[in-house]
């Protein structure tokens, strides 16, 4: 693996900056961005303070390059581990559907109640990330970004159960997560 700190001008915009920021392109970083710019979209909220982010990883994965799909959500929808709306947790009933899986939900605002969308990794996915090696890293990568986020997972709306999951309720006026100011 080398680091990727040099733009290649096929590179979407979007992509170069997940590079940049993470110091080199791997597919766990391209599917933390593809689902943070999705969610934006799909929640209509800026990102940033108005969002909190979960994903659920398996304990034995809390590793990279795993772990690396922190950064593409980071890049991707503005949410932070500094801010604490950007987590990464553990649940057996959560992980029952397979890893990863990312729950991203658009905080409540005066006339908005909170809102959520699940991304649970479809098994072609699987098949593709354990096919991956640092001869490969980069090409798979591109591949990922040029592909559609909805053929990658399976998404849909939280359900209540969910929103319990990562702390909020569907009438939650009060996200346990600080969502402003420094």
């Amino acid at each position: 693996m080398h680091f990727y700190l040099t733009r290649d001008p096929a590179d979407p915009d979007w992509l170069a900056q997940a590079a940049m920021f993470h110091g080199h392109l791997g597919p766990w970083l391209v599917l933390g961005t593809m689902i943070g710019r999705d969610a934006v979209v799909r929640l209509d909220t800026p990102g940033f303070w108005k969002i909190d982010v979960v994903c659920w990883m398996p304990a034995e994965r809390h590793r990279t390059p795993f772990t690396c799909i922190l950064d593409g959500l980071q890049t991707g929808c503005g949410a932070t581990t500094g801010k604490r709306n950007l987590r990464l947790e553990e649940s057996a009933q959560v992980l029952a559907r397979g890893w990863p899986v990312v729950h991203v939900l658009r905080l409540p605002e005066a006339d908005r109640p909170v809102e959520g969308m699940t991304y649970a990794a479809r098994k072609a996915l699987h098949e593709t990330l354990s096919g991956v090696t640092p001869e490969n890293l980069e090409e798979i990568s591109r591949r990922l970004a040029a592909d559609d986020v909805a053929r990658l997972f399976d998404i849909a709306p939280m359900s209540p159960l969910e929103m319990a999951l990562c702390g909020h309720g569907p009438d939650d006026q009060s996200p346990r997560r600080p969502t402003g100011g420094h």
